[in-house]
């Protein structure tokens, strides 16, 4: 099997499966992303289907994402504050909990959105402290490896749940569905007691800040270290391949078409992100710098093509190069990660993904409103050749970061900062 190189070993799917602990994380993260997909979409069309009201869909759909600006910078520091094995446990935890309350037949609608906003709340920690184990069971070069397998399941299971929420709600009923949901948990939180070891809290147990001081202090070390402060900037670049997703519809009734393609046109970045992460880490598996930079190219500007208005073959094609190419971020994203320090690691983790998320939100929200009256070919066009500029300007800032060796090795850190990727 293809695979990469780690000094003179080659890291293989086979290696880091043969690490006890990341197959307990695999396994854990499996259980519980299925059915938390599945319980989200069947939740928002539940709803729709209840009130008949789009606008309180997407107060629902915004439930399931905006908690993740406060968890984020505020509650992923306890990954940090507290041993990560009983942050990950007690958030599954409490996480199931709050679904079997969700569950209760008759739940009014403003309780389920209270319920589903706190749940939202514990990904933060429990994302946290994941991904800041991950780093320690799989040091350097494994950590891209194992980042991939991982972000290959998440994708496979938003296909999934996504796919099958309507379907589940109707022949199910939304409280099997959260109960389903919260069985997931359990059995995560199960694996996680049984198959991790308990480490002590990476933070000390000295004079700690408050959470948001924390918060405080990894910000200042992110951006005080030119090429971290740089990768935290990629999101923007891949903020505006989103495009063809949120415009999938529009675009496909401006081509004539109708459902069915924008079905298509909206699985399509998914798709390819899934054969990217499957594929490029066994077609360059030694994934250096130049790979890296090429991939985030790719990743925006065929997108410009839409400026011809292609037709639905094509502009499939168009957007599953675009998702393969993504896959970049994972070793990026690996970089980050094994570059901070760990007393810091869960936190600084918990403010990327809150990057992440945020420009997420304000690209879609503005590719929503640009569209209404512009093209969706315009605008998907006008995003990649955005994301082109943006990405080829940060690639050459991030190189030139690497070259003058400007990100020091920090107390703490597993391998050297840019390990995953040279």
């Amino acid at each position: 099997m293809s695979g990469e190189r780690q000094g003179d070993e080659r890291v293989t799917y086979a290696d880091i499966f043969a690490e006890r602990e990341f197959r307990t994380l695999f396994i854990s993260r499996s259980l519980s992303t299925v059915g938390d997909y599945l319980a989200r979409a069947a939740l928002t069309i539940a709803v729709f289907t209840q009130t008949g009201s789009a606008a309180l869909m997407g107060v629902t759909f915004a439930l399931s994402t905006l908690p993740d600006l406060i968890g984020g910078p505020v509650l992923a520091g306890l990954a940090d504050r507290f041993p990560r094995r009983a942050v990950m446990i007690t958030a599954d935890v409490g996480r199931a909990a709050l679904l079997l309350v969700m569950a209760i037949p008759g739940m009014p609608l403003v309780g389920l959105w209270v319920l589903l906003f706190a749940i939202r709340l514990m990904d933060a920690p429990f994302n946290s402290a994941y991904i800041s184990t991950m780093s320690v069971v799989l040091p350097g070069k494994k950590l891209v490896r194992g980042s991939a397998v991982t972000q290959l399941v998440n994708h496979v299971s938003y296909t999934i749940g996504y796919g099958l929420g309507g379907a589940v709600v109707v022949f199910a009923g939304l409280s099997l569905v959260l109960v389903f949901n919260a069985a997931t948990f359990v059995l995560s939180g199960l694996v996680v007691l049984l198959g991790v070891v308990s480490r002590p809290a990476t933070a000390g147990t000295g004079s700690r800040p408050t959470l948001l001081g924390s918060a405080r202090a990894a910000t200042r070390y992110i951006f005080g270290h030119p090429r971290l402060r740089l990768i935290m900037l990629f999101p923007f670049a891949i903020a505006t391949t989103l495009a063809t997703e949120t415009l999938a519809a529009p675009y496909a009734a401006q081509i004539n078409y109708g459902p069915a393609t924008a079905g298509l046109l909206m699985g399509a970045s998914p798709a390819g992100i899934v054969l990217g992460l499957w594929l490029l880490p066994m077609l360059i598996p030694d994934q250096r710098t130049r790979h890296l930079v090429v991939l985030a190219v790719v990743s925006c500007a065929p997108l410009a093509l839409f400026f011809a208005v292609p037709g639905m073959v094509v502009a499939v094609v168009v957007i599953v190069v675009s998702g393969i190419a993504l896959y970049y971020w994972i070793p990026i994203a690996a970089e980050f990660t094994q570059a901070v320090p760990d007393r810091m690691r869960g936190q600084a983790v918990g403010l990327l993904t809150m990057m992440m998320k945020v420009t997420q939100g304000i690209a879609i929200l503005v590719f929503g409103l640009v569209a209404q009256n512009t093209p969706s070919s315009t605008v998907i066009a006008v995003s990649g050749t955005v994301g082109t500029v943006i990405v080829i300007g940060l690639s050459v800032a991030w190189v030139a970061a690497g070259r003058s060796a400007q990100v020091a090795t920090a107390p703490g850190t597993i391998g050297k900062p840019g390990e995953a990727v040279q």
